[in-house]
């Protein structure tokens, strides 16, 4: 066809072809402007499920607007063939160009592609076929998307087109081979195999035939990135990982989540890839050495291979006197507690020898503060003469002073504090910090920002300070984690690495060790599994605690990488430990607790327990007509728990839900006919992958799936409010949408008479509850009115006629969403209880509360 004319089209030149189409360069000689044509191949133009699908790429991509997508300008038809008119894109695609050789290109490129993808799903459509071949890069490095062939529509039918080629098969998502729902979570699985190729120089998952192929991409994990660019930050190894879920539902739910996490790596990101290594000899093959002439040079190899000959030798003795043996347990270590009549929380302290501990502990007031003991045994001092709360400590390596956080509910912010060891005045170290470690060689103190107060960048920040405050320097910042609410970091021995547990939008966490002098950063575990606190020992090994094997054990890992092995097997309930120097002592709080649902009247008087057991009743809510309870309980030990009812009295439980899902809250309809309750699987799992699910009460049937979300409240009893992102959804019992019940950052409900509307706002400066009047078509009538403010302790009845909260100590109020009158009505049940539900005709209070006991166990010669 090279040289025709084709409408006003004059073809110049052949630029590709093959299954989906043949194109060609050609000329618009009417606008004078280069274009390509894209003709259905020889043979298959009077086939009518091709020529469908070939209008439909035209259609899928007409629909879109965007710089990184290929534009088509037309559809034709001359001579009985059809065309597509499309940009012309000057470049290479990027099958050409893979690997890439720069960290920041590959970065570019990725967030280029997933703007194009973001831009397609917004429009309802799914590309499904993301491969290198059909994504081009122009000469400006600017990346087009093409070829949306197999492009599914929102509305339109599937596409019956398969693909049989391994080419096609490489990207395709389990869901997508096993014939299941392809969504844009499919495309999200292609482009993770795209950006793992792009990077790594070949597929992910690679099979010698198609059936090799599906199962590799069914059943086994891809190796690390990291394998082939030890300098991958592990950002980027967390989400090529992410995007490569086998499970939808553990992928990221969106492009634009990933987008996110793109656009932060690359303002880190200038750094060169190293390039993976190809062997491009020939099996067999000798490789020529070009002739070396002179005899000057000869003697200069002579002596270049002699001295290499040497150092080899010498590196080997080396090797062979200083290699590290692994570390291991001694099977001799022996476990003793310490007795301690205080009740001790948080994070205790050991020091340096092995001989003192610190810690925070209540005294019989539930007062808070720190307690210094001798490890030998004797009676707790008390170091300071404040109470507040205190979570965590640290002994200086002189064995001179603590350091310590506390935090103020007036400010709502943590601090730093130092206080001589015999105890004293103390001085502030800084205004904004918690969980403070003394560096080893004692001339610094480090402390998180970021973990519950809020930091200057947004994310989780190490700092530093001399003793006496000064010198303040930001050691780094933790571009992933955002507020976790508990956090952990340790020094290392000599100093100049700091390792600390980062956390993950959707739950998972991970032990990351960075060299503060170079700024590398290393993984060092990645199983997706709850973890907490770390500790650097001396013999470099990385102490942490995680519930791995089913409950909370301690654990340990090579500071250099490797399998992490257990250090208590089965003990359980560790909070959080702490080792000597000479690694002679080992120091962990063992805790028990249980929460129990009790009932008081409306002032918090005639408090009545109504459950027993070694278990966690965390979540509860009252029947409408008074007579039963539904609740969520765990049983200590199990990361599972489940929804049950019981009678008013607390007899005659019976569980409603099994199985593996977490049941998270729970609410009944105003009827009663219905509980609805928010389930999700493992941590590993996405917060926005949160379900909830109808169940009948007394009328045994398995429970209904609804939607996705959380689960706010029933507005009726045919409508569900349900919480998703930064939105409020309705949805009738049927599960069919009933649309948005408020603006965005807003979660909203209407008052059982429907003439109020009651919403939380997350906006800045407008944060708490809030009511407003409506009309009868849901608009805003007058000017809303504030509450409550954001961070209390709060329940309303199914009717939202008044709201009950805690104000600051004990003191429990209602205030009235009509009028906003307020009034004191009585006294918290106790410290440790919490406001879980308050009954329809506001006469009775049900609480939660904790019943804790901790033990701090000292073991003697953990190591061999």
């Amino acid at each position: 066809m090279i040289g025709q004319t084709v409408s006003h089209y004059k073809i110049l030149k052949k630029l590709g072809g093959g299954g989906m189409g043949v194109v060609y360069r050609a000329e618009d000689l009417t606008l004078t402007r280069s274009v390509a044509l894209k003709f259905l191949p020889h043979g298959l133009e009077a086939d009518e499920p091709e020529r469908a699908r070939f209008l439909q790429e035209a259609r899928a991509a007409a629909i879109l607007n965007h710089p990184n997508i290929c534009t088509i300008h037309e559809t034709a038809e001359a001579d009985g063939q059809q065309f597509i008119v499309m940009e012309y894109v000057d470049g290479k695609t990027l099958r050409d160009i893979i690997p890439v050789k720069m960290l920041q290109d590959g970065i570019t490129y990725a967030i280029q592609i997933a703007e194009a993808l973001q831009e397609a799903h917004t429009h309802g459509i799914v590309h499904r076929d993301i491969k290198a071949e059909n994504i081009m890069v122009n000469t400006k490095n600017q990346v087009k998307v093409m070829d949306f062939g197999l492009a599914k529509l929102k509305g339109s039918l599937k596409s019956t087109k398969t693909s049989s080629t391994v080419g096609t098969l490489a990207y395709m998502a389990p869901e997508q081979i096993q014939s299941g729902e392809v969504d844009a979570r499919s495309d999200i699985f292609s482009f993770g195999v795209v950006l793992y190729e792009m990077l790594a120089g070949h597929l992910p998952f690679r099979g010698e035939h198609e059936a090799a192929m599906m199962y590799s991409i069914l059943n086994e994990e891809p190796a690390s990135l990291q394998t082939y660019l030890p300098d991958a930050p592990s950002e980027l190894l967390h989400t090529v990982n992410r995007a490569l879920e086998k499970n939808p539902e553990e992928r990221y739910q969106t492009v634009h989540d990933m987008l996110i996490d793109l656009r932060r790596m690359k303002k880190d990101s200038s750094r060169v890839l190293r390039q993976p290594h190809y062997d491009t000899s020939v099996p067999g093959t000798t490789v020529p050495i070009p002739a070396v002439e002179g005899k000057k040079s000869w003697k200069r190899r002579l002596w270049v291979g002699t001295a290499t000959v040497a150092i080899l030798c010498v590196t080997s003795i080396l090797f062979l006197l200083l290699r590290t043996h692994p570390v291991r347990l001694n099977p001799n270590r022996t476990t003793a507690t310490l007795r301690t009549t205080l009740e001790v929380t948080g994070y205790p302290s050991l020091s340096m020898d092995g001989r003192w501990l610190a810690f925070c502990a209540q005294d019989e007031e539930l007062r808070s503060t720190i307690y210094l003991m001798n490890t030998a045994g004797g009676k707790p001092i008390q170091v300071t003469d404040e109470y507040g709360h205190k979570y965590s400590v640290a002994i200086s390596p002189d064995v001179s002073q603590i350091a310590y956080d506390c935090y103020s509910e007036m400010n709502n912010i943590s601090e730093v504090r130092v206080a001589p060891f015999q105890g004293g005045g103390t001085r502030t170290l800084a205004d904004t910090g918690s969980f403070p470690k003394w560096r080893p060689d004692g001339q610094r103190i480090g402390y998180m920002r970021g973990v519950s107060d809020p930091s200057s960048s947004g994310k989780l920040e190490i700092w530093s300070a001399r003793p006496d405050g000064t010198d303040r320097h930001l050691e780094l910042i933790d571009t992933v984690t955002s507020r976790p609410g508990q956090a952990s970091f340790c020094w290392s021995p000599d100093g100049g690495s700091i390792a600390w547990v980062r956390s993950h939008p959707e739950g998972t966490r991970e032990v990351m060790v960075r060299e503060l002098g170079t700024g590398k950063e290393q993984q060092l575990i990645s199983d997706r599994k709850a973890i907490d606190e770390v500790n650097w020992a001396t013999n470099n090994v990385i102490l942490f605690r995680s519930p791995r094997s089913g409950v909370w054990d301690l654990w340990m890992i090579s500071a250099g990488g490797g399998e992490a092995t257990p250090v208590t097997h089965g003990v359980g309930d560790i909070v959080t430990s702490s080792i000597s120097s000479d690694l002679s002592t080992l120091l962990y709080v063992q805790s028990h607790s249980t929460t129990h649902i009790w009932i008081s009247v409306l002032d918090g008087g005639n408090a009545l327990q109504i459950t027993s057991g070694d278990l966690s009743t965390f979540y509860g809510k009252f029947a409408p007509d008074g007579n039963h309870i539904a609740y969520v309980v765990e049983e200590v030990g199990r990361s599972k728990s489940n929804l049950s009812i019981m009678d008013h009295d607390g007899k005659n439980q019976k569980q409603l839900t099994s199985g593996t899902d977490n049941v998270r809250e729970c609410i009944w309809s105003p009827d009663g006919k219905w509980i609805a309750y928010s389930s999700s699987s493992a941590s590993r799992e996405p917060a926005d992958s949160s379900r909830v699910y109808l169940i009948s009460p007394f009328n045994p049937s398995p429970p209904r799936l609804l939607c996705k979300g959380r689960l706010f409240g029933w507005i009726d009893s045919e409508t569900i409010a349900v919480s998703s992102g930064a939105k409020t959804l309705q949805y009738s019992v049927n599960g069919e949408a009933a649309g948005q019940s408020s603006q965005d950052s807003t979660f909203a409900i209407p008052v059982r008479d429907k003439k109020r509307l009651l919403f939380f706002d997350f906006r800045k400066g407008h944060e708490g509850w809030w009511s407003v009047s409506i009309d009868g078509q849901g608009r805003q009538k007058g000017d809303a009115r504030k509450l409550a403010p954001s961070g209390v302790n709060l329940v309303a009845p199914l009717d939202r006629r008044f709201l009950v909260y805690r104000k600051q100590g004990d003191e429990i109020w209602r205030v009235w969403t009509d009028t906003g009158k307020e009034e004191r009505i009585g006294k918290a049940l106790a410290a440790t209880a919490f406001m879980i539900d308050v009954s329809m005709e506001g006469k009775e209070i049900l609480w939660v509360k904790s019943d804790n006991r901790s033990k701090l166990v000292l073991v003697k010669n953990l190591f061999e």
